[in-house]
């Protein structure tokens, strides 16, 4: 950017900026000396060579401006974990690059190791030279996140990152964790809205838990009532076999007892007695026939049946 006629204008040359300029600039308040560093750099031709950098400031101040701005701009300068990335001026600390000096000037008010990775990072993309030793060393060794953290909005951790994340409580927790850690900014909202992401997964927990007890609940009391229907259903068929066996016992018992409750003998006792008187026969005794008595050379003889059994008494028959 071009200087105008208001920057150069309260010397005695009109053209060149000096002493003067920089006084009415930072004393009415119009610009800070990391401003009029910024703009120095890019208006050279603006300097008188004994007022360029690296010219060395000779005890009455009459040379050595550009270094006498810079090193006032480098009092003034602070690191603030919201904004120190942003804010950072790469040509308030040696060269306009990103080397040695800025490392230790950022290290040395407070920056982590991340955000000196990150300032490497804004350096490259604003087109800052990057390639020194220091640089690389950084670029080689400094913390690697999981999340890049300057790809959504500024280089902490806020909305634009929570949004970019769609919700997810782990790696938002994780992504804020690894943040605080490394120290950088945690935007506002962003602790607010993982508090509520917290509750509601708490709330869905304990509804899941609630639902899972209810479950597990319902599920011991089917099982005892099981286990009661079960029990009762053995005891029934343990009282049926049992009625069963006794009515079959009795059963038994009422046939066994018409078998053998009486026995009934037929038995025959009496006397024939086959009386010789009256028998006669056709032949006599002189072999003529006629009427001839026959008798038994023995006595009476007699036959006898007897019939014995419950209720009879002895019959006697004679012949």
């Amino acid at each position: 950017m071009a200087l105008d006629w208001s920057w150069t204008g309260k010397g005695k040359n009109e053209t060149m900026f000096g002493h003067k300029d920089w006084y009415h600039l930072t004393g009415s308040g119009q610009k800070s000396n990391a401003e009029i560093i910024d703009a120095l750099w890019g208006n050279q031709n603006l300097l008188h060579d004994k007022n360029k950098p690296g010219r060395d400031i000779t005890p009455e101040g009459t040379h050595g401006l550009f270094n006498t701005i810079q090193r006032a701009a480098q009092r003034e300068a602070s690191w603030n974990s919201a904004s120190g990335v942003n804010d950072w001026n790469y040509g308030v600390w040696g060269g306009q690059g990103f080397g040695k000096k800025d490392i230790d000037a950022a290290r040395g008010m407070g920056a982590s190791e991340y955000q000196l990775r990150q300032l490497y990072q804004r350096a490259n993309q604003l087109g800052i030279n990057t390639a020194g030793s220091h640089a690389q060393e950084i670029a080689a060794n400094a913390p690697r996140p999981e999340w890049n953290y300057g790809a959504h909005g500024s280089w902490g951790f806020g909305m634009a990152d929570v949004e970019a994340m769609d919700g997810d409580l782990d790696q938002l927790r994780g992504a804020r964790d690894w943040a605080s850690q490394h120290k950088l900014n945690i935007g506002p909202g962003v602790r607010e809205h993982i508090t509520g992401l917290e509750d509601d997964r708490r709330f869905e927990q304990q509804q899941a838990f609630n639902a899972q007890l209810l479950q597990q609940q319902q599920e011991q009391a089917a099982q005892i009532a099981q286990d009661e229907r079960e029990q009762r259903d053995r005891i029934a068929a343990e009282q049926a076999a049992a009625m069963q066996s006794a009515a079959a016992g009795a059963e038994y018992g009422r046939l066994a007892s018409m078998r053998g409750g009486g026995s009934q003998t037929l038995s025959a006792s009496g006397a024939a007695t086959f009386k010789g008187k009256g028998l006669r026969s056709s032949e006599n005794r002189r072999g003529k026939r006629g009427t001839g008595q026959l008798r038994r050379p023995y006595g009476t003889s007699n036959l006898s049946i007897a019939a014995t059994g419950k209720g009879n008494t002895q019959s006697t028959l004679n012949l």
